[in-house]
């Protein structure tokens, strides 16, 4: 019983020791926890060592933590452990290298800069050649950093979705400034029009991320002056600019008389941008488009009536002007997409000269050519040569009548047979 007893007394003294060593640790613990969380950082030598990211965040995370200037130092917790800097496990004084070594906190008000060039020195030498690195003007007063872009504690990788500079948020991003801060000589306006364009209509639309976007065209941290002979958008350049995406359209068009001039280093010839436009591209079929089928003819005659070019290089002047004086002007003048423009007969991309064999308009191939039009029209019966097609047949007396008048003042008896005027529904039925 006597050993017993002992046994019983000994085990409550040792549970009696450990409990009153626990109850110390955790008294310690408390008075730890009490303590102002820059002191304990102070003691151990800087954030970087007592509890990295989580300690700078122990202040950051309050929402209405600002700057003696006013501006919020928020640092959302949930965002910056999703930035690809967080994922690589890179700190708060990876960037803000300043801070090592600090001991006094709260630290200073003021902070340099992040250091982004210690990491992206490749970046960082591109920007400083780029428009973008220039000191501000006082036409462009606004400097740009890459949090401008990329943003500061919620950077994301370039291929996430939620990113500033994935390829869907592109043009919103460059928009924040270029829609209305900064001022070009053919204003905002021109800017703003690749919202209405094919390439943003298949960006954002159809969610098409290959579409071409600011980036694809301007370069990304190497972005130039369209005046600089190093730019993507250099007259120079243009052509490989968009070959890279329409890549077949740009062997036809280095196969044609324009592309060929145009590696020779003529300065005269056409590029993408002279004929499609820049930042408003529309696609042919729609009417906004420079290259509808009804202005098509405009487009060629902005250099093929231009009689300084018409002198230096032997053209024939007057070619808008004979054109619409024929059936097939006429029929464009009045709305006819289907009738023939300059496209039609001598190509788009691979224009060639008359003589060339594969020319469309080579006396070999002319029937052919002619026929791809003439076919749909049907085929030919009587010596009057009248198309055997649904235009043809469907004429009224009403139209019938005024076809006579046409034919009165001259117009050529082929245009009486398919009326420019003619109703689309009536041909679709």
């Amino acid at each position: 019983m006597v050993a017993r007893r002992r046994a019983t007394a000994k085990s409550f003294s040792m549970r009696h020791t450990r409990t009153g060593l626990l109850l110390r640790i955790g008294l310690t613990g408390m008075m730890v926890i009490a303590a102002p969380i820059w002191a304990v950082q102070a003691a151990a030598g800087g954030p970087a060592r007592s509890g990295g990211n989580d300690a700078c965040l122990a202040c950051h995370n309050d929402k209405d933590l600002k700057s003696g200037a006013g501006k919020s130092v928020f640092v959302d917790p949930d965002k910056f452990a999703a930035s690809i800097h967080a994922q690589a496990e890179i700190g708060c004084l990876d960037c803000h290298a300043d801070l090592k070594g600090v001991k006094d906190f709260p630290h200073a008000v003021q902070l340099k800069p992040a250091a982004c060039a210690a990491c992206h020195d490749k970046e960082a030498a591109q920007i400083k050649r780029s428009i973008h690195g220039q000191p501000p003007t006082a036409d462009n007063p606004i400097t740009v950093g890459c949090a401008d872009c990329h943003g500061t504690h919620d950077i994301r990788g370039k291929d996430d979705a939620e990113s500033s500079v994935f390829s869907i948020n592109i043009p919103e991003t460059c928009e924040s400034c270029h829609a209305e801060r900064v001022k070009t000589k053919k204003g905002n306006a021109f800017v703003m029009g690749y919202n209405r364009s094919a390439h943003f209509k298949a960006l954002q639309k159809a969610g098409l991320g290959l579409s071409a976007t600011c980036v694809n065209c301007h370069g990304g941290h190497d972005v130039r002056p369209v005046a600089d002979a190093d730019s993507r958008v250099s007259r120079k350049a243009i052509v490989r600019t968009c070959g890279r995406c329409h890549i077949g359209i740009q062997k036809n068009y280095f196969e044609g008389v324009h592309g060929k001039a145009f590696l020779k280093g003529g300065k005269d010839v056409p590029v993408c941008t002279d004929c499609h436009s820049e930042h408003s591209i529309q696609g042919p079929s729609d009417a906004r488009s420079d290259v509808y089928a009804t202005k098509v003819a405009g487009v060629c005659t902005r250099c093929h009536d231009d009689e300084r070019l018409a002198r230096q290089y032997g053209l024939l002047t007057s070619r808008l002007k004979s054109y619409a004086s024929s059936f097939h002007g006429t029929a464009s003048k009045f709305g006819e997409t289907r009738v023939a423009n300059c496209g039609s007969c001598h190509g788009f991309h691979d224009i060639r000269t008359s003589t060339d064999p594969k020319s469309s308009i080579n006396p070999a191939n002319l029937a052919r050519t002619c026929g791809r039009c003439q076919g749909a029209c049907g085929r030919r019966q009587g010596s009057r040569g009248r198309c055997e097609s649904a235009c043809g047949r469907r004429q009224g007396a009403r139209r019938r009548r005024r076809q006579e008048e046409v034919i009165e003042r001259g117009m050529p008896r082929h245009a009486t047979l398919c009326w420019p005027r003619q109703s689309r529904r009536e041909i679709r039925a």
